[in-house]
């Protein structure tokens, strides 16, 4: 959805080109079906993967001459010849080389998201923003309870919506997807988007959500992004978070989101503890986690790709790491076990781990080994 909103923010649709790490071009193509890294001699539209798709950069896109916008020595965005410089992360140095080649632009502080966390604080904003761009064609049965203004309610034609589901679309509007299902005796509040083909069991979802394509979701989920084929089937609570792609998050799983003395939330990352400026800030959860039944988050602590959660997580888990909460220890997965637990999971939704996503889960578990060995991750065998 973001790539997604950063095109309507430039007035491109599903037309952009995609320039990043090596490592995520073979699963970028195949996934995304763009080109990935491809050449270019002519003058190019650049845009960092972290802008903000709001006015601003919108009349970035609309300037034709070359530029290049800076927002506190970050790159935001820049009209280049596409020969400029190389794909992957672009450099201080380099941002610096761009600079002085052509007018240099300061955008405003606030041009990129920082971290999940702005992601999260943002999302309502961004479905409201975005949702008359969806369909709405579904007739729905007497026995759902609608409140709020009629053009708040989006819901595709092919979306299944069963009797006594409470959608209050007053405080923005609420997107339901093709194929979704919405079971009996779910409450939706807007600003909400819920994908394709996802299903909701009996859920409460408040406003600032987003829910995508292909998930299974029960409980209670509020403020957050949840990515696709993601499932929280059950009773728990998930709130001001954001869970990657293929995550699970077994029966009773529960998030923390505030501090007990009210303060600002503060998220542990590789350069020290930062200030989320949120009250409110679940953790961020990577793709392909495995959260156990009963297991207690913390609020901003950051749950590593691939990762498996038991008991109390009161710190940050690294990456591929099964971390016991109850015994208080971190062993490194083994890699080939991580890939047939993902092979499992997707044999389940009808789909099979494709060549290049093996590839990279394998780069992943390679690059991620430098933090394992900073949190002291010990080898061996779970059990």
């Amino acid at each position: 959805m973001l790539l997604e909103a950063i095109e309507l923010a430039v007035g491109i649709k599903g037309g952009a080109d995609l320039w990043g790490r090596g490592m995520l071009e073979n699963a970028s193509r195949e996934s995304l079906a763009r080109e990935y890294n491809a050449d270019s001699k002519e003058t190019t539209l650049f845009v960092n993967a972290r802008a903000r798709p709001d006015r601003h950069l919108q009349a970035l896109a609309s300037r034709p001459s070359s530029f290049a916008a800076l927002a506190q020595g970050e790159l935001v965005a820049a009209r280049l010849p596409g020969s400029s410089f190389n794909p992957g992360v672009v450099g201080r140095k380099e941002v610096a080389r761009i600079g002085k080649k052509v007018e240099r632009l300061e955008a405003p502080p606030d041009s990129l998201f920082g971290g999940y966390w702005d992601l999260v604080d943002s999302n309502g904003l961004a479905v409201a923003e975005q949702a008359e761009h969806f369909a709405d064609s579904l007739a729905l049965p007497d026995a759902v309870d609608v409140k709020g203004p009629p053009s708040n309610l989006r819901i595709e034609g092919t979306a299944e919506v069963e009797k006594y589901v409470a959608f209050d679309a007053r405080p923005g509007p609420i997107v339901v997807e093709r194929g979704a299902i919405i079971e009996s005796f779910s409450r939706i509040t807007g600003p909400t988007y819920i994908g394709a083909n996802t299903k909701l069991h009996s859920a409460l979802v408040e406003g600032g959500t987003s829910i995508f394509e292909v998930c299974n979701l029960g409980g209670q989920v509020e403020s957050s992004v949840v990515m696709a084929h993601t499932n929280k089937a059950h009773e728990g609570y998930v709130g001001h978070a954001y869970v990657g792609e293929w995550a699970n998050l077994g029966a009773g799983t529960t998030f923390s989101n505030l501090k007990n003395t009210y303060g600002n939330v503060r998220v542990e990352l590789a350069a020290g503890r930062m200030d989320s400026g949120m009250l409110k800030l679940g953790p961020a959860v990577g793709d392909m986690c495995k959260i156990s039944i009963g297991a207690l988050v913390y609020a901003g602590k950051l749950v590593g790709t691939g990762s498996h959660v038991s008991g109390l997580a009161s710190h940050s888990v690294p990456s591929f790491t099964h971390f016991d909460g109850f015994a208080g220890r971190m062993v490194e997965l083994r890699l080939e076990s991580v890939l047939e637990t993902q092979r499992r999971m997707m044999e389940r939704r009808g789909r099979t781990l494709t060549r290049a996503e093996e590839e990279l889960i394998r780069k992943a578990f390679v690059a991620t080994a430098a933090e394992r060995r900073r949190a002291r991750v010990k080898a061996g065998r779970i059990g």
